[in-house]
């Protein structure tokens, strides 16, 4: 029984990104280096930047192909990490994500080589984001470690959220999915994330605004925050192809 209900899961979110990729264009293009002639840009923004590996930044997020799909849809990139850092003893790329492996929110280590495969990338950084920014956003991603991932992540009964202590008015406020943590840790940048919990209790929201629709609602009347979101919101979002 577990085992079919895995597999209708994973049939039913291949249907509904596909659907996804029809009406409104989910995939992003996996290796494309071109200069995006994008209406809302009128060439104010440097639209990407070619980096070698080791340029890589703490706070970049990375775009890559869902694990749940086959090899075969290489295309199909709608799961997004966060960057932590280089481990140089286990030579592995340090990220936290949330995703359904596990079904929380883990770290994930990652090689080199997998990194620069056809089934990463591309890269993404936050525009005008100083060290203390991206410092608090990887802060806050770390006080959600071990934190159920969400499943509701269609925005057909809930809205995205970014205080994860928000439970008395979102149910599934300390849960997350992929997106919705990377913006959550974003738009929390300007508030520090220390281990120890301050007395008064964390401070959230009035950080950076990463998602491109902002607080707009979907058919369903609910707020959701896609990758394709994050990463095509050229106003805060410079792309990052590794060469």
């Amino acid at each position: 029984m577990e085992k079919k209900i895995i597999i209708i899961f994973v049939v039913g979110l291949f249907a509904i990104s596909l659907l996804n990729i029809i009406l409104v264009g989910t995939a992003i293009p996996i290796k494309r280096n071109e200069n995006y002639n994008l209406l809302e840009s009128n060439n104010q923004y440097e639209l990407h930047k070619n980096i070698i590996i080791s340029e890589l930044e703490p706070g970049d997020i990375a775009f890559k192909h869902p694990d749940i799909f086959p090899d075969y849809f290489p295309t199909i990139i709608d799961h997004c990490l966060i960057y932590i850092e280089y481990n140089k003893s286990t030579e592995k790329y340090v990220f936290i994500e949330a995703g359904i492996h596990n079904s929380c929110v883990q770290y994930r280590y990652e090689t080199k080589e997998n990194i620069t495969g056809e089934m990463w990338g591309p890269f993404a950084r936050v525009r005008n984001a100083n060290s203390t920014q991206k410092f608090n956003a990887i802060n806050f991603t770390k006080r959600q470690l071990g934190k159920e991932f969400q499943g509701e992540f269609f925005g057909i009964i809930a809205n995205k959220n970014y205080n994860p202590d928000n439970v008395d008015n979102d149910i599934l406020a300390n849960e997350w999915y992929c997106s919705e943590l990377i913006w959550a840790a974003y738009y929390n940048c300007n508030n520090p994330f220390p281990e120890d919990e301050p007395e008064q209790g964390y401070t959230y929201g009035d950080g950076i605004d990463i998602d491109r629709n902002e607080w707009k609602e979907n058919i369903f009347g609910h707020t959701v925050v896609w990758p394709k979101e994050i990463y095509n919101n050229i106003r805060y979002i410079k792309k990052i192809f590794l060469k």
